[in-house]
């Protein structure tokens, strides 16, 4: 059985968000990057944001990384951007800017005596997909874009490789005791679940190669922009990838199954957007048998965890629950959608969509 490492990582979860003042947001910006601008505060889980727009039209995100969180992963984020820069450049992820002694993510004592690690850069342009549904050709580009992510991310390495993390999906039972906040009628569905994937799914996935991944591609973390004149209502047309703030050592496919959980939006068909992300990634960076198997208890596992943390941290932090639970009635949905379909309905329609024709050489490049 697996050794839990929740106190790793528990300390992170359970901070209350940080706050910095744009006073002092602004006395960094300009003697640590040399940058005056005007700052948009931004909301998050647990770092501190602005936007910054300097006057000659340039915008940046400035972040101020909460002190819970161990320097280690924070400049694990900033060498995997970095890395993903030189790989892939005209992937559409933000880019790091170091300050003026070259430092990508420099300290800061804050008032209380804690530090805290400065990052800034690019802010991509685009509106947030959120709770849209995107449309098939959307998911599938933005499976490509997954999968490029993944290819460029494969060779580079960090000492955090052994590190626990949140939201690790390869540790998804260590959830249960917190699906002690669940109401009745969701908590045996979600425990069985969060069971089975221990008993089934974890010794099969330790078997896989590991490495850097996103792990966080929910429709806040994706970007779309809009054509003028165009009257489809479903986003055309993905802009770029944000926040790596979740990154970790994983499997590629749980990027996959991350990422496929949260396109699973539309309330006639919700596998349809994750069959079109997955064809996507298929595309580019074609799947073996043992990956298309693990998939949908991986898509399960995701939406069952994501339904826990998201419950249980709301009644910890009720003055953030809207924010924590943005994403939990489409997740429910999602999970239900899934547990209804058999095995063979399941195999049948993600063949299809491995074979559908936006899986060709080059689609969303």
């Amino acid at each position: 059985m697996m050794t839990s490492h929740t106190d790793d990582s528990t300390d992170v979860l359970a901070a209350t968000a940080l706050t910095v003042s744009p006073e002092t947001a602004q006395r960094v910006l300009a003697t640590r990057f040399g940058l005056a601008a005007t700052l948009e505060p931004l909301s998050g889980e647990r770092d501190c944001n602005f936007r910054a727009a300097a006057a000659d039209g340039q915008r940046y995100l400035l972040k101020f990384t909460h002190p819970a969180e161990r320097q280690a992963v924070s400049d694990f984020q900033v060498r995997a951007l970095m890395h993903l820069a030189e790989r892939d450049p005209t992937l559409p992820v933000p880019r790091v800017l170091r300050d003026r002694d070259g430092d990508p993510a420099p300290p800061l004592r804050l008032e209380d005596g804690r530090v805290s690690h400065v990052r800034l850069s690019t802010f991509l342009p685009g509106t947030p997909l959120a709770d849209r549904v995107a449309s098939p050709r959307f998911q599938s580009r933005l499976g490509v874009w997954l999968a490029r992510i993944d290819v460029a991310l494969a060779d580079f390495d960090h000492p955090v490789r052994e590190l626990s993390m949140p939201w690790d999906l390869q540790r998804a039972d260590d959830l249960l005791p917190q699906t002690d906040s669940l109401d009745d009628a969701s908590r045996q569905r979600i425990r069985d679940r969060l069971q089975r994937f221990a008993e089934q799914l974890r010794p099969r996935l330790a078997a896989l190669p590991r490495q850097p991944i996103h792990n966080d591609l929910n429709g806040h973390n994706v970007l779309f922009t809009s054509t003028a004149g165009d009257a489809n209502p479903l986003p055309e047309h993905p802009a770029g990838i944000i926040d790596f703030g979740d990154m970790l050592f994983a499997p590629r496919v749980v990027d996959l199954a991350v990422a496929a959980a949260y396109q699973m939006k539309d309330a006639a068909d919700p596998l349809a957007g994750a069959l079109a992300l997955i064809a996507g990634y298929h595309a580019h960076s074609p799947l073996d048998d043992e990956e298309g198997a693990l998939l949908r208890g991986l898509i399960e596992t995701r939406l069952a965890m994501a339904i826990t943390v998201s419950t249980h941290r709301a009644g910890r932090y009720p003055q953030n629950a809207d924010y924590l639970l943005r994403n939990t009635a489409a997740s429910r949905r999602a999970l239900e959608h899934c547990l209804s379909l058999s095995a063979a309905t399941f195999q049948r329609r993600l063949s299809e969509a491995l074979d559908s024709p936006f899986n060709s050489p080059g689609t969303g490049e």
